[in-house]
């Protein structure tokens, strides 16, 4: 097994230039926090009025049903062929060539997400004060607390999880399974619109609605304490790990069959095994603690490109936590932004 180490000094110059744009705001943001408050805040509780049902209906709102109807809406309408000519090819096309086809479909799939963004948002707003009008999220800790918590987090967090990953290509190599290349690591080379079109994507359209959807609806509803007074967990809802974690197995042996890949669902099985140690052994923070695993695998499943769902895990660990800890999403965001920042200067510097 053997480490590249030219690509580790390119990650790791990537990753020293985003630092030198966030550990001076995080540093202003610690210095305007309120005077005594801890970076870490206390643990508080945050009971969540959403139903199992309302979670699979924005799960597939949001994954498939609004971004698919973007991406219609768009392609009929002639959007990219007016962006990039009548070269483009359009979704009913045959006989594309095959890196062309690859090509096309990520910079839709950018553009379909961009345009959804804000209809996802607003429909999430829509629904959340129509149904939930009365419920308030508990605050825990400052906006400049959060911010500072969040660089922080950010600058243990990546090099951890870009040596796991790094450590795990590797190994991936020396067993004669090459990692697969990202569908954006082509976009370097594309003319500034694409590039900016990189940028919105990976540091604002992927962090704000994957962070909304996993740590924002599913990790609370997991954790399985009913909101109203007295119900508090019941042996059904001590069961919505095992059911995040079904879906998520489910999810990627379907993506895995597409694909004819086995490691996806071989992963998928030994995260089933840490969830059923993690049932035996945990105590204190227990429906948290299994929370925050069932969505970081799901989280980690979904990504199609093998082997990065074992580092995304470690990462989905991390940001769950810190949406637990802080109950809110400002600083998972805002960490997930600069960790995909990272690959982001990496991808355009070359």
């Amino acid at each position: 097994m053997q480490i590249d180490l030219s690509e580790v000094v390119r990650m790791a110059t990537a990753g020293a230039l985003v630092a030198a744009g966030a550990v001076p705001v995080g540093l202003v943001a610690h210095a305007l926090r309120p005077r005594g408050e801890p970076l870490l805040p206390r643990w508080k509780p945050f009971p969540v009025p959403w139903s199992g049902f309302e979670v699979a209906v924005t799960f597939l709102a949001v994954v498939a049903v609004i971004p698919i109807t973007t991406l219609q809406v768009l392609d009929s309408g002639g959007f990219f062929q007016f962006v990039y000519g009548d070269g483009f090819p359009p979704l009913s096309a045959k006989d594309v060539p095959a890196d062309q086809k690859a090509e096309a479909s990520t910079l839709r799939g950018l553009w379909a997400g961009l345009f959804a963004l804000p209809i996802v948002l607003g429909a999430l707003a829509l629904v959340r004060y129509s149904l939930h009008a009365r419920w308030r999220p508990a605050a825990n800790g400052s906006v400049p607390n959060k911010v500072a918590l969040a660089v922080a987090a950010w600058l243990l967090v990546t090099p951890a999880v870009l040596l796991l990953n790094a450590v795990v290509n590797a190994v991936a190599v020396a067993l004669g399974a090459p990692p697969e290349a990202h569908s954006l690591t082509k976009l370097g080379q594309r003319p500034l619109l694409d590039q900016a079109l990189l940028v919105l994507g990976a540091c604002v359209i992927a962090p704000v609605s994957e962070e909304v959807l996993f740590r924002g609806i599913i990790l609370w509803w997991s954790t399985g304490r009913i909101r109203f007074p007295g119900l508090g967990v019941t042996p059904v809802t001590g069961m919505r790990p095992w059911l995040v974690l079904l879906v998520a197995g489910l999810f990627s042996a379907a993506a895995a069959a597409a694909d004819e890949k086995w490691q996806p669902v071989a992963f998928a099985a030994v995260l089933v095994v840490g969830l059923a140690v993690l049932y035996r052994v945990t105590r204190t923070g227990a429906r948290r603690a299994r929370a925050v695993y069932a969505t970081a695998a799901f989280f980690a499943l979904v990504h199609p490109t093998w082997p990065n769902p074992i580092a995304l895990f470690a990462l989905g660990l991390a940001l769950g936590y810190l949406a637990a800890r802080t109950n809110g999403l400002l600083v998972p965001v805002l960490v997930h932004a600069l960790f995909n920042a990272v690959s982001v200067v990496y991808v355009l510097r070359g």
